[in-house]
């Protein structure tokens, strides 16, 4: 059963709400294949709670539902704005969208409800408005600030049906080559999430970079090219297409693609996803239906990899940061100074010491930048190097 809309937000005190509010969103990445989306809406499920005060559990059902609307359409927000602008500006967010949840819900339906131990807990499925809540957010000044999609890197060899071997576009010396239908697909899935593609100018080869020729990549072999090319992501596999099975007295052929894909991150090569993917197609050209499976199965692959990079990207990160010229002694004083002086940080971990370097995992609700300036600004140590997620720091001299 379908309903529309009617509850409000509750607003309880801003440190608590923001403290609830951070915990939700780092859990909320587990619940994306829970959420489907359309042009101008996005079908999300959800959970909300209440306690059932005075044996009351039908007040304590409209306070679980409103409960419940109101993350969906946090985790809404969640897919439009960066973590950290989340953070930055949650009490203007509660004040302009949370509280006014239900102006965001077009309708929804109650998936499960239950009674337990004075809790009342209901599951819902509700169909948010993206549209209007991306217009409210830019209208606010946070969509320029979006989740700073990092920029990706296609490498993807593909053999289409006949051929023998794998076609790429960073074989050394290899002819020019039009993008593969595999890359074609799965760029522009990721345009249409907010991804920036990193788009290689000439498709003959990579002249001058080091890298592995063939259509195999290593994780550590993509991430070199990418990095010599700029871009932050690297979304490397391969994809192939048979003919499938004949349906009888008919020019129609079937055509089978499968692929395979992973992400890496380049400045640390951090594996950030991975995904397959079956594509068929039924068609009486054999060039528009090998195209026609192999975008097919791209769709699957790019929905599995753009959920997995944006939960890992734009959520609580873990960034290193590589202590050069400190002894050990000054490399404690440098933890205590991260804990107690930088914002957004969570937990420290070393992962080794040798002679004057080193090398800390931190995790952060901010972004590595966020942390590099906040050590460049308290003046006691100084930033030479940074990226995405690695920071290199030094004793100020």
């Amino acid at each position: 059963m379908k309903h529309k809309a009617r509850c409000s937000g509750h607003r309880p005190g801003s440190l608590f709400s923001l403290l609830v509010f951070l915990a939700f969103f780092a859990s909320s990445v587990l619940l994306l294949p829970s959420i489907s989306r359309s042009e101008d809406s996005v079908t999300i499920d959800s959970t909300g709670t209440a306690a059932i005060i005075s044996n009351n559990a039908s007040l304590a059902r409209d306070e679980a539902i409103a409960d419940a609307l109101r993350k969906a359409v946090e985790q809404a927000v969640g897919t439009l704005v960066s973590a950290d602008t989340l953070v930055e500006n949650f009490q203007i967010i509660d004040d302009s969208v949370y509280t006014n949840s239900q102006g965001y819900v077009k309708n929804y339906s109650i998936i499960s409800e239950a009674q337990s131990a004075g809790t009342y807990e209901v599951r819902v499925r509700a169909v948010v408005a993206v549209g209007d809540l991306s217009g409210d957010l830019g209208a606010m000044g946070l969509l320029q600030k979006k989740a700073e999609r990092p920029r990706v890197l296609f490498m993807m060899a593909e053999k289409g049906l006949g051929q023998s071997d794998y076609d790429f576009w960073w074989k050394q010396n290899g002819p020019a080559l039009e993008i593969s239908a595999a890359e074609a697909a799965l760029k522009e899935a990721f345009l249409s999430k907010g991804f920036n593609v990193v788009d290689m100018p000439g498709r003959g080869g990579v002249a001058g970079l080091e890298g592995p020729p063939g259509a195999d990549l290593t994780g550590d072999g993509a991430a070199s090219i990418g990095k010599a090319l700029n871009a932050e992501i690297v979304v490397f596999g391969k994809a192939f297409v048979e003919q499938g099975p004949a349906t009888g007295a008919t020019s129609v052929g079937t055509y089978l693609a499968d692929m395979t894909a992973q992400a890496v991150r380049v400045d640390d090569g951090a594996v950030l996803a991975s995904s397959k993917g079956r594509g068929i197609s039924r068609h009486i050209s054999t060039i528009t239906g090998n195209a026609e499976a192999v975008s097919r199965a791209a769709a699957i692959v790019a929905e599995g990899l753009t959920a997995q990079i944006t939960g890992k990207w734009a959520g609580p990160q873990t960034i290193r940061i590589t202590l050069k010229g400190m002894d050990y002694e000054k490399a404690v004083e440098f933890k205590k100074f991260l804990k107690t002086r930088v914002r957004g940080v969570e937990a420290i971990y070393q992962r080794r010491h040798a002679g004057a370097q080193t090398a800390l995992e931190v995790e952060v609700k901010a972004s590595a930048q966020a942390v590099a300036d906040d050590i460049a600004r308290l003046g006691k140590y100084r930033v030479t190097g940074f990226s995405s997620h690695v920071i290199e720091v030094e004793g100020a001299e």
